[in-house]
């Protein structure tokens, strides 16, 4: 099925527009974009640069895509912007382009919805099926891992990661990094407990919930034992735990941010 194209949008030679797509009224499809089939531009879309859409895809007014990144001075380079299958982008959202100086791509994974005047920044990863609240936005080089929700007007500082199915909540800054599966909120953002209702819709029995519980006490409860020995105890003391070992896998890894603590 061919693409459906309104006689007021503006594609420019060298897009790419997939079998399907419909691209509405008052849209600018720049040179360098890539829309996959089945996408939907609702209208007054603007793609800018290297700009790739993944198929079925919505996407509504006043959306800027692929802009690039607000770091001052920059010279404007031929950097990317790639955005997964099945996404909703809402009104007056953002999303920049990546720089060079990290690895030249922002990415969006499947399925994730960005309500209205969400911003994500240049170099940004936001993993699958992660929701951005109206007006949230996200600092350049963030990473969301998969199911994250970023309350409405949250702010995610630059280099900051979000582990798997975190919560954040509304009007958070969030400085340090959140550690799978918790809820953080506050100026700054502390956290405040696991999401346990997103653990029982995921299929988690009562034990390993309760072993998840009691794993977080465990590292977040005492501010006095150094936070390498509160890991490995944890380590020893729920190795069948596959949601404890992700917690300890992110406390593991390389951070640029530090690790957000428990509020006391």
């Amino acid at each position: 099925m061919s693409a459906d194209i309104h006689p007021t949008a503006v594609i420019e030679e060298g897009a790419i527009i997939g079998e399907g797509a419909k691209i509405g009224p008052f849209c600018f499809i720049s040179a360098g974009t890539e829309l996959g089939a089945g996408v939907q531009l609702v209208s007054h879309v603007t793609t800018y640069g290297r700009v790739s859409i993944g198929d079925h895809t919505q996407i509504w007014p006043f959306a800027v895509l692929g802009g690039p990144p607000q770091i001052h001075p920059y010279q404007d380079t031929d950097t990317q912007l790639i955005i997964g299958a099945s996404c909703v982008i809402r009104e007056h959202v953002t999303m920049h382009r990546g720089s060079t100086r990290d690895q030249g791509i922002t990415r969006i994974g499947d399925g994730c919805f960005f309500m209205d005047n969400s911003h994500v920044a240049h170099d940004c990863v936001v993993e699958d099926n992660c929701i951005l609240a109206r007006s949230a936005t996200l600092g350049g080089h963030a990473h969301l891992a998969k199911g994250v929700y970023i309350g409405g007007l949250a702010a995610v500082h630059q280099w900051t990661r979000i582990g798997t199915y975190g919560f954040i909540g509304a009007l958070a800054l969030v400085t340090r990094d959140v550690i799978p599966y918790a809820m953080a909120n506050g100026n700054p953002a502390h956290l405040k407990g696991l999401n346990i209702v997103g653990f029982k819709r995921r299929g988690s029995t009562t034990a390993q919930i309760r072993d998840i519980l009691a794993a977080f006490d465990m590292l977040f409860g005492d501010d006095v034992t150094p936070l390498q020995d509160r890991i490995s105890d944890v380590a020893e003391s729920f190795s069948d735990n596959p949601q404890v070992q992700a917690m300890l896998d992110f406390l593991n890894a390389p951070s640029k941010r530090g690790i957000c603590s428990a509020e006391r």
